[in-house]
């Protein structure tokens, strides 16, 4: 199988879900947001399957034109059935492309977090949550997680999105450091206590990341 990696960050790489995807023995091919989406044919991103990245920036910046291409991209792929895991951006552009909406919600989500209810205990985490933003669905997408009232996993015909990022290790972390300069006190403070967190449970967080990661390929594949 061949899944292509659309990274929306210099800093925000695959992590766990580019190491599952090798581990199965398939082909990774990582495109880097903006750059390569402002340049290149979105009709040979198609691949069979395409992950979605997050991004600091949000899917409603349409005036931005990586935001917009990539906006275009996921509905292209939705409309041709082509599978999709979105992660947190990337469940964003889902999220538009399946007809919902996506608003700041005033508050920010910083941690490992549980979600309160899941359809099975592997949705439920904990997981990295890093997001500002919250989304609305149409009716006909099913909704496998949520928490204080914010969809955190969805899924609808061959696409899953997840809010939370199932990718991040303690190496990942590391590199989201890059941004220290631009984070607020509470956000370093808060990435910080994330990192230890990350680097006391190694092997249960890549164990709970490759079970989420076999049932999300297995959903969007079949």
């Amino acid at each position: 199988m061949k899944i292509t990696v659309i990274q929306n960050s210099a800093y925000g790489r695959a992590g766990l879900v580019e190491k599952f995807i090798t581990a199965k023995g398939w082909t990774c091919r990582r495109t880097m947001s903006p750059r390569e989406i402002i340049t290149t044919d979105l009709a040979n991103i198609i691949d069979d399957a395409v992950v979605f990245l997050g991004s600091r920036r949000g899917v409603y910046e349409t005036h931005v034109q990586w935001i917009a291409r990539e906006r275009a991209l996921m509905k292209l792929l939705v409309a041709n059935s082509v599978p999709v895991f979105g992660i947190c951006f990337g469940a964003q552009l889902l999220a538009t492309a399946l007809g919902g909406t996506v608003m700041p919600m005033g508050h920010r989500y910083r941690g490992w977090m549980e979600n309160a209810t899941a359809l099975t205990p592997v949705w439920q985490g904990p997981w990295l949550r890093w997001h500002g933003d919250f989304i609305t669905l149409p009716g006909n997408v099913k909704i496998l997680a949520a928490d204080n009232n914010t969809v955190q996993a969805f899924e609808h015909g061959s696409a899953v999105g997840v809010q939370f990022h199932p990718e991040v290790s303690a190496d990942v972390l590391q590199d989201w450091g890059g941004y220290r300069s631009a984070m607020p006190a509470a956000d370093r403070n808060a990435l910080d206590e994330a990192l230890r967190y990350a680097n006391q449970h190694v092997s249960e967080i890549e164990k709970r990341a490759f079970e989420l990661f076999d049932k999300v390929f297995n959903r969007i594949t079949s």
